[in-house]
């Protein structure tokens, strides 16, 4: 046991961070976040990217259900040692890589040695393979949902205008800045009537973000409320392939767009997404 600690620490100091990673997440469910991490993906394959979206949200893993997949294998594969997280890896529509998602990953504490050395061979077999890693995260401040935004590059909080969703996405806000106070996250408004309802709930998160915690909170965009979307849901189509013109579709691309062209400063650097992971589990990433 002991070795495979080793090993396992050798390898995250070889980690370059090649891939952005970034976590889509939200203080509740029911505020769209599985929809918009797919069609995210999508609109920045579409742009030319490697994009890989790992399906994180434990016991839902909605992932394959908007994409229309059904794969045989899945995470708990890999962390069983029986595939490899290539392996297991699907084609989705656009070219989107997709990583099938499992409630094994519920209980990351508990997994035994081996079982992290796989997890975190995997997650580096695919940020070797990707420009972009999309994690579709649990919603709220469950400790596994928590230990994948905190290990990101760069988090997207999802809200809507509902007085629970701001409040849920606060507390989400919260919880990752108490855990790492370099994070950079950035807020997506989705199920608007228009920009002036999303402006406000922007306000309202930023300025209780820098009154109460002394942090700012980026804008990424807005997604209106689109009955194309959830036509695509029942089709189990992404919007974005389905409904390319739509209102929805079209915001989801500007909110790629506005990626792309604003890297995150506090992104891969001294500490990587695999060393932030590891800590997770108490590993000590330098020798």
């Amino acid at each position: 046991m002991a070795e495979q600690a080793q090993n396992l620490r050798n390898f995250i100091r070889k980690d370059r961070g090649h891939a952005r990673v970034i976590a889509v997440t939200s203080g509740k469910g029911g505020v769209g976040k599985t929809s918009i991490s797919v069609n995210l993906a999508i609109s920045l394959a579409e742009k030319g990217n490697r994009v890989i979206l790992l399906d994180a949200d434990l016991g839902l893993a909605n992932v394959e259900v908007l994409l229309g997949l059904n794969s045989i294998y899945n995470v708990q594969h890999v962390i069983s040692g029986e595939k490899s997280m290539a392996q297991i890896l699907v084609k989705g529509p656009g070219g989107v890589g997709v990583v099938p998602g499992t409630s094994g990953l519920s209980k990351l504490a508990d997994l035994s040695v081996k079982a992290r050395d796989n997890i975190m061979a995997g997650l580096k077999q695919l940020q070797e393979r990707a420009d972009f890693i999309v994690i579709d995260t649990m919603a709220g401040i469950g400790r596994s949902a928590v230990a994948f935004v905190v290990a990101a590059d760069e988090v997207i909080l999802i809200s809507t205008p509902e007085p629970s969703a701001i409040i849920d996405a606060y507390g989400m806000l919260k919880t990752t800045y108490q855990k790492r106070d370099d994070a950079v996250v950035r807020l997506v408004v989705n199920m608007v009537l228009n920009k002036k309802q999303a402006s406000l709930v922007y306000s309202k998160l930023s300025n209780a973000a820098q009154q109460y915690l002394g942090r700012k909170l980026s804008y990424l965009g807005m997604i209106p409320r689109d009955p194309r979307v959830s036509q695509a849901v029942m089709q189990s189509h992404p919007f974005c392939i389905r409904y390319p013109s739509s209102a929805a579709a079209r915001s989801v691309k500007d909110i790629a767009d506005r990626l792309i062209n604003q890297r995150a400063v506090a992104g891969p650097g001294t500490d990587s997404f695999l060393r932030r992971f590891a800590q997770t589990f108490g590993i000590p990433s330098s020798a």
